[in-house]
């Protein structure tokens, strides 16, 4: 009969489905490639910052320098009139050979430090330090500029040499000693700035043409400093601010100090008289002619003059 042999074709052909579906390859699907909108998305690598040449300081901005407004350099010098002294010099790079690239900041990128001269009208002001940054908009000035005349006595003119030694900056200039005029300075110091995170601050100095003085370490000496345990007045009677090389009297005199460090003892003087010595935490302060010399406080830095007897707390800051 017919439907007899339709059952063995149609299992053939079953048999024959089954095979081909057991030799087809599986389907893959391909990786898809990002849309535009999200390799928009896609965060890249910042472009590396160029590095820093003594040629872009000619067109560098600065920020305000000896009275004159911040301003941009025009080959090496600030277009600008001062606003009281119509014959200043505007600041200038002051020397190539006062210009050095280094990682101060240690953020692994070097900067330039240059000095800048200026003057208000032959008389020069003391040199002003500068540091500058390369960043994605070019050179710029890093921090405010710090002035020499903070260190070597307000002596005028630029410094002999700048160099770097690791993450300092060591300055050697002219210093101004006491009663001598500005312009003629016979001193000769080395001063050595660190970047402090905001800007450049002097560390310590050294007396060039009198080396047996020591090194000062102004972190020891700078502050304001009270009688005795009266060191929460801002402005309590017998107050002194060091800043060296000057020391600001509460009642607003002003005089210059010098230095001399033996044996680990710090002292400043005036000119016809000792100051203080400063002891350092853990130091005690030792005085035979004084019985009751003050014996606290042995974890502070102290200032203690043997002559007046006179104790001093530093303020904190």
């Amino acid at each position: 009969m017919p439907q007899r042999k339709i059952i063995p074709a149609v299992l053939g052909v079953i048999a024959a489905l089954a095979m081909v579906s057991c030799t087809v390859p599986p389907t893959t699907t391909e990786p898809s490639s990002p849309s535009a909108h999200e390799s928009k998305l896609a965060p890249s690598s910042p472009a590396p910052l160029a590095d820093l040449t003594p040629q872009m300081l000619k067109s560098a901005k600065i920020p305000s320098m000896c009275g004159f407004p911040a301003g941009k350099l025009v080959d090496g010098a600030l277009p600008a009139k001062h606003p009281e002294y119509p014959n200043a010099s505007a600041p200038t790079l002051a020397d190539s050979k006062l210009t050095v690239a280094a990682d101060l900041t240690g953020d692994g990128v070097k900067e330039l430090v240059t000095a800048f001269y200026c003057d208000k009208g032959g008389v020069a002001w003391p040199a002003h330090i500068q540091l500058f940054q390369s960043t994605a908009q070019g050179i710029a000035p890093l921090g405010k500029p710090f002035q020499m005349g903070d260190v070597n006595g307000g002596a005028r003119g630029i410094p002999s040499s700048l160099k770097v030694d690791g993450k300092k900056l060591v300055i050697a200039d002219r210093e101004l000693l006491t009663t001598e005029p500005a312009a003629a300075p016979s001193g000769q110091i080395k001063a050595t700035l660190a970047w402090n995170g905001k800007q450049l601050v002097a560390e310590s100095i050294e007396d060039l043409a009198a080396t047996d003085r020591g090194i000062l370490d102004l972190s020891l000496v700078n502050g304001t400093w009270c009688p005795g345990d009266d060191v929460t007045a801002e402005h309590s009677p017998g107050c002194l601010e060091i800043k060296y090389p000057q020391v600001t009297h509460a009642n607003g005199d002003v005089a210059v100090l010098n230095f001399w460090v033996n044996n680990g003892f710090t002292t400043l003087n005036y000119s016809d008289a000792p100051l203080a010595m400063f002891y350092a935490p853990g130091t005690e302060i030792a005085d035979p002619a004084n019985p009751n010399v003050p014996t606290g406080h042995l974890n502070e830095v102290r200032m203690y003059n043997n002559q007046t007897q006179g104790f001093y707390l530093r303020e904190a800051k």
